[in-house]
């Protein structure tokens, strides 16, 4: 479908991800991207440098300086950011993984975090766009471990594509998996999951959709949150792994649909009486 019909603020923001990955692009190739015409991308190109955040070049964009800039170093600060929360939440996710079962791992610094705590575990099969994650369990006992392809994510240090994995044919095959893992941006109170991007939201999507059950990995400054896109409601399937517990509104939430809400700190108490 052509995106000449969204609505101009989305497809801006669409573009600006777009360029955070490339750095730069030509007029012809946003178009090409966006299916619109170059006359739409140049008003976009227009609208977006007063707000400085590109910079015109002859016949193309690139990203502004400061934003480039910004674009590279969160993924670095946010592993130390609730650096002691992410470590515990993923501690106790770890707990629900099995020996010999099947995972699919979303990127960021939390379920980077579960890497370690997965040591123990052995036979597992782990699927993921994670790029930093392979080397970290290469030595902790998995058994297969599989990294979606797919457009690069400076920011994020992960993959966009479709789940999907290659058979010895070269064909893509459909995937299924016992667990999907995913850290999110941000969980309203009224259940819903969101994230900063709309491919990242959709491949967020299609993991949960190709798994038994899915982890909810959020540190309890995700919670009340909305970002740009939104992933999916909580349901039966979801289990949310959290360090404190959140509001009465997403608590209440979450018992009508089903899911289930893990507080870290509240397992340590009750392990301590």
């Amino acid at each position: 479908m052509s995106k000449e019909s969204l609505y101009p603020a989305r497809r801006r923001a669409e573009i600006l991800e777009f360029l955070r990955d490339r750095v730069q692009a030509s007029i012809h190739e946003l178009a090409t991207e966006f299916s619109v015409s170059e006359d739409t991308v140049r008003r976009d190109v227009e609208m977006l440098a007063s707000q400085n955040a590109v910079e015109r070049t002859h016949g193309g964009v690139t990203i502004a300086p400061d934003d480039r800039f910004t674009d590279v170093v969160p993924f670095v600060k946010r592993i130390d950011a609730q650096a002691a929360a992410k470590d515990e939440i993923a501690r106790v996710a770890a707990t629900f993984i099995e020996e010999g079962q099947s995972m699919i791992i979303y990127g960021g610094t939390t379920t980077l975090a579960l890497a370690k705590h997965l040591a123990p575990k052995r036979g597992l099969t782990v699927v993921t766009n994670n790029l930093a994650l392979p080397q970290e369990l290469y030595s902790r006992g998995v058994r297969e471990i599989y990294v979606l392809g797919g457009a690069y994510r400076l920011r994020s240090q992960v993959t966009i594509g479709p789940v999907a994995l290659s058979d010895g044919t070269g064909k893509p095959r459909s995937i299924h998996t016992t667990w999907a893992i995913i850290g999110v941006g941000g969980v309203s109170d009224e259940g819903t999951v969101w994230t900063s991007s709309l491919p990242e939201a959709g491949m967020m999507r299609e993991m949960m959709d190709c798994a038994s059950n899915t982890l909810l990995l959020a540190d309890s400054t995700k919670f009340g949150k909305r970002e740009f896109a939104e992933v999916a409601d909580l349901s039966e399937k979801t289990t949310l792994i959290t360090e404190r517990r959140p509001g009465q509104a997403l608590l209440d939430r979450a018992a009508e649909v089903g899911a289930t809400v893990i507080v870290t700190s509240e397992l340590a108490t009750d392990s301590a009486q």
